[in-house]
């Protein structure tokens, strides 16, 4: 149905070609003949629904036919079927306001997004003056992921994250990802969450992604899924004052950015998605609009976070103090030990030793302590982990008054089964 309509109306405007396009389908249910609306015949229906204020209008009255008027009955329900397929696409495209219709009629509006976190302050942001609706859907072939729109402003939120200062400007952006099959994302509490990460983040023209993503921009994201569908909030400085370059919002799969999902060009500073990934490489362009540009502002941040990634010799912490006789000889001892052979040379302290199993968001969570009063409460992501079935990894080590007798080292082990043991080891416990 809707591939022969697309055929039969070439000259629909594309931003309302969806709701379009459904409102054709209702006419289709209802068997209304579609015989006004032929691919010559369709500009003063477009007309009548591509401005707002002919669609608000009243549609008009139907006068009753009289027994006269009975020889052109072919004629008039012609015209009654155009005005009542004229009026049900008009209404169609209002709904789905002047952007995208299919993703605004689909999902929760940013506005409502704010809602479900308790964030009234940037649920008003966000049908605020400085809110833009992007509402722009990229499929492929297991999900779908669409950028629903964006605000900036300062104090905006009802949260203010730990990585942002009082006052700081700060930007919002609302994400959905779902199966494009219609099966719905598993939702938060479910253990099937995160077994299929997605990454997301605002990139600029003429910055490397790989050095100027959420990492370093921003300040973390929420989500929730409603209805099969994952929302996503991402929160981020804000970076309109680089409103003079392209400005744009990606999502990938993974943890962290990947180089060859995108390709930057060095030359021009364009970041595009690349032909050849085989995965999600969406990216979205934010219609910002150039004179909040501030160069000025945007040195100073690149500058920032250049100076994070790469700091100069004067900004290096001071060389520490030659080592003592007896840190030398902790630090050979620590040199021969490693997880596999930590129990020839260090002793296990059964108290400390516990069977841990790690969370939804694959944290490990544990306590310990040492009659010295060492120990520790620790929760441990085991994503920054590098270990295999069956070994033992050290957590690295520590000393009391930096010599071997007083040294600690807790340790992991995988066992395999999807349980992980803890345990401290010391030096000549008897």
């Amino acid at each position: 149905m809707k591939k022969n309509m697309s055929d039969k109306f070439p000259n629909v405007p594309p931003k309302v070609h969806r709701a379009v396009l459904d409102a054709l389908d209702t006419l289709d249910a209802m068997d209304a003949p579609l015989i006004a609306f032929d691919a010559q015949d369709n500009s003063e229906m477009i007309a009548m629904f591509e401005t707002s204020e002919t669609a608000k209008q009243p549609r008009p009255r139907l006068k009753q036919k009289t027994e006269n008027e009975k020889e052109n009955n072919d004629m008039f329900k012609n015209r009654k079927n155009k005005y009542a397929a004229a009026a049900i696409i008009g209404a169609a495209v209002l709904a789905a306001g002047s952007i995208t219709g299919y993703a605004a009629l689909k999902y929760l509006t940013p506005s409502q997004v704010a809602i479900e976190f308790k964030d009234n302050k940037l649920a008003k942001a966000f049908e605020g003056e400085n809110a833009i609706f992007i509402n722009e859907t990229q499929k492929y072939d297991d999900y779908t992921i669409s950028l629903l729109g964006v605000a900036s402003g300062t104090d905006i939120s009802d949260y203010i994250s730990s990585d942002a200062a009082l006052g700081d400007k700060t930007m919002y952006a609302v994400l959905t990802m779902e199966k494009t099959d219609g099966a719905p994302m598993p939702d938060t509490s479910s253990d099937e969450y995160g077994l299929f990460t997605f990454f997301a983040s605002p990139y600029i023209q003429g910055l490397a992604p790989k050095d100027f993503n959420i990492y370093t921009l921003g300040t973390g994201y929420s989500e929730f899924v409603k209805d099969g569908v994952q929302y996503r909030l991402l929160e981020f400085d804000d970076i309109t004052i680089f409103a003079d370059r392209t400005i744009y919002i990606g999502v990938s799969e993974g943890t962290a950015y990947d180089v060859s999902a995108y390709i930057f060009d060095e030359t021009t500073g364009e970041i595009s998605k690349n032909p050849d990934y085989s995965g999600i490489n969406a990216l979205f362009t934010l219609p910002i609009d150039k004179s909040c540009a501030d160069e000025k502002a945007a040195q100073e941040c690149i500058d920032k976070i250049n100076a994070k990634m790469h700091p100069s010799e004067s900004d290096k912490p001071a060389r520490q103090p030659e080592m003592t006789d007896e840190q030398q000889e902790l630090h050979t001892f620590m040199n021969q030990v490693t997880g596999e052979n930590i129990g020839e040379y260090l002793e296990r302290v059964e108290s400390t030793v516990q069977t841990l199993t790690p969370d939804k968001d694959n944290y490990l969570e544990y306590s310990w302590e040492l009659e010295s009063g060492a120990g520790g409460n620790e929760r441990l992501l085991l994503d920054w982990i590098d270990i295999a079935p069956g070994e033992t990894v050290l957590l690295g080590w520590s000393s009391s008054g930096g010599t071997i007798e007083g040294l600690c080292v807790p340790t992991l082990t995988d066992n395999g089964d999807g349980t992980y043991t803890f345990a401290a080891y010391v030096y000549g416990q008897d």
